[in-house]
């Protein structure tokens, strides 16, 4: 592996399955201390995450006020803490998409929106209720119960759609191809991630790179798992975690133990 530390000039990085084991809560203090010294050298540090930014804010709080962040898997773009661009749903098709998911009680959707968050829940009171315990421990995001998609009158970013038991490949075929206009990826562990067609991580970056007057040879990016596929591809610098699905994998042009590992030779 030979990196051109002098190219670099732009890191992006996936959270959950990359800088994070599923389920954990913490960033390493050794990360921090790497982000530090990198944007020190003037290297731009991005958090590219399926997550929304007050859950993004809360893991990174030592260093908030050095890095940006690409927020719902890149439909919303976060820059000295405010928003430069969002990728939204065309309002039709995410009202169409909305209206099959709570037909299934398996379903539970989170309609992320640029500053809010919505939840539609199906099935008995009592299933209801579990659900609002889940969301309160895995979203840790305020969450708005509506009873219809026609209720919410912002545009809609991304979906992040929890199932109870992960639908078979025949199931979620069905979806995709009832619905073209959308993305439909893992996200991780029992969430899909649904995004507007052409809307991912990697559109995201190639917006922020021109805007930058850089392009993708100055640009370093992690991931491990399906919603980080483009930004793998198109970055001269794709690493794929150890623990990445195969599909990550064959999309980066390099593999690593861990991020820090990387970002070490960089400082």
């Amino acid at each position: 592996m030979n990196i051109n530390k002098n190219e670099v000039r732009v890191i992006a990085c996936d959270i959950d399955g990359t800088l994070l084991p599923y389920g954990a809560n913490r960033i390493s203090e050794e990360i921090f201390d790497l982000i530090e010294q990198l944007t020190e050298k003037g290297i731009h540090f991005l958090i590219a995450s399926g997550r929304g930014e007050e859950s993004i804010r809360k893991l990174f709080a030592p260093v908030n006020d050095r890095i940006d962040y690409v927020c719902a898997n890149g439909a919303i773009y976060i820059e000295n803490n405010r928003i430069i661009f969002t990728q939204p749903f065309k309002k039709e098709i995410i009202q169409g998409i909305l209206n099959d998911f709570k037909e299934d009680t398996n379903l539970t959707p989170v309609i992320m929106c640029a500053d809010k968050f919505y939840v539609i829940l199906s099935g008995s009171e009592e299933e209801q209720n579990r659900k609002r315990r889940f969301l309160q421990e895995a979203v840790l995001e305020e969450v708005i119960e509506v009873r219809h998609p026609e209720e919410i009158k912002e545009e809609i970013c991304k979906l992040g759609v929890y199932q109870e038991e992960i639908m078979s490949e025949s199931n979620l075929l069905e979806y995709r191809t009832k619905w073209p206009q959308s993305i439909m990826v893992c996200g991780g562990g029992h969430w899909l991630d649904v995004t507007y067609k052409g809307t991912n991580k990697g559109s995201a970056l190639e917006k922020i790179l021109h805007r930058k007057g850089m392009t993708e040879e100055n640009l370093m990016t992690f991931g491990d798992n399906e919603n980080d596929l483009e930004m793998l591809q198109i970055a001269k610098y794709g690493f794929a975690v150890k623990n990445a699905v195969d599909a990550a994998k064959q999309a980066s042009s390099y593999e690593c133990e861990n991020v820090a590992s990387i970002l070490r030779k960089l400082v």
